[in-house]
């Protein structure tokens, strides 16, 4: 059977790479035609008008059961597993229509996320699972309660049983559960190490969620593939990267994957972002400027400006953060899809990649603002706005 040709025009063609000199891009099917940026005589041509087009956007980090009412705890407490995998589905869709094609979700409960994947129209969705914590840790109530190397090791080989993308480990305590700070580690070095070892013998990633220091530094030593947050957090809620922290962590090639993207909200920001904002981004521009590897995950779902589809607005903080316009669009597309493993054939308008392709009036390296007004999104071929 012939496969459907379409090309699509605008003004200008971002390719997961640079900003080209083309204006169209040609898909066939579910992926970027042979001739990729170009147009195609047998097709049928889209014309947008005055847009860039770009490959759809990839957010590392969501939690798709999360609807950002009330506290954490509170969203999925009393909430039976059928309701909690509807409401997944609603994120989801909603991330789609707001240019996010690709979604790695760590953080669920009862794996409801895992029957998502695949789903037409929704985005390509990488799933952890419940995330592992120590028992009462950070985000409990998600039912990945751990303790020891044994049992940590017997929850990786069920989440590979279970068929997840990548294993969540709870390095440090986080800000929407009190049970454990957030600057203190909840597990050693030779337990993250043992959840490393095992995810890595299955062919499986580690994001590994850190705020403190101490959990970064536990992170770096035990080899995980993604760091959450790393926010340099102390005991009095202060941001203070070491410089030998951030020089290592450049060196590591661990992606850091950054929490940024929230839509416009009349609400104060947290005291512990406002409070650090200068320091965090201080940190964000070192670890670029050493060569590191900064990606963007968004965190969705942990409260209503947070959204599932608020990963456009993270570009203006990744250039108040030390970026080029090209290393934002960079950082939320191509970089992305690399960290999670999926660089051969996401994030790139490219021959034979997926044809994940999203429209934005403007030209958002000129206007980051720009990122967010989405006119247009194909996923795997099909246009779903």
């Amino acid at each position: 059977m012939d496969r459907a040709v379409t090309t699509i025009r605008g003004a200008r063609v971002f390719d997961g790479v640079r900003m080209t000199t083309a204006t169209t891009v040609t898909i066939e099917g579910d992926r970027i035609a042979n001739g990729g940026i170009g147009a195609a005589d047998d097709a049928v041509v889209i014309d947008l008008g005055d847009v860039t087009l770009l490959p759809g956007l990839v957010d590392c980090h969501q939690h798709l059961c999360f609807d950002g009412v009330g506290e954490l705890h509170d969203q999925v407490r009393d909430v039976d597993d059928e309701t909690l995998a509807a409401r997944a589905r609603e994120s989801a869709y909603r991330a789609v229509r707001g240019g996010v094609t690709t979604v790695r979700d760590l953080g669920d409960r009862s794996y409801v996320t895992l029957d998502l994947r695949g789903t037409p129209g929704l985005p390509r969705i990488l799933a952890s699972g419940p995330p592992i914590t120590r028992p009462g840790g950070h985000c409990w109530y998600l039912g990945g309660e751990y303790a020891g190397v044994a049992e940590l090791r017997w929850a990786v080989d069920d989440r590979v049983e279970r068929g997840c993308d990548v294993v969540k480990v709870m390095v440090s305590g986080g800000f929407k559960t009190s049970t454990h700070p957030v600057w203190e580690n909840q597990f050693t070095v030779e337990e993250v190490r043992a959840v490393v070892e095992r995810a890595h013998h299955h062919g499986l990633p580690i994001a590994a969620h850190c705020h403190g220091i101490g959990a970064i530094e536990v992170a770096v030593d035990a080899g995980v593939d993604t760091i959450e947050h790393c926010t340099f957090m102390t005991a009095d809620t202060k941001c203070a990267p070491p410089p030998e922290l951030l020089r290592r962590l450049a060196e590591s090639g661990i992606a850091v994957s950054v929490t940024l993207g929230r839509a416009p909200d009349p609400r104060p920001l947290p005291p512990f972002v406002t409070n650090n904002l200068d320091a965090l981004r201080s940190s964000r521009r070192t670890i670029h400027d050493l060569g590191g590897r900064i990606v963007v995950g968004t965190d969705a779902g942990i409260d209503v400006a947070k959204l599932h589809d608020v990963l456009p607005y993270a570009m203006d903080e990744l250039m108040l953060g030390g970026m080029t316009a090209e290393d934002a669009l960079r950082a939320l597309t191509s970089d992305a899809a690399g960290a999670l493993g999926l660089g051969d054939r996401v994030g790139r308008l490219a021959p034979g990649c997926d044809a994940d392709v999203i429209a934005v009036n403007g030209d958002p390296t000129s206007d980051p603002a720009a990122l967010t007004s989405i006119t247009a999104v194909w996923r795997a071929g099909t246009r779903i706005v």
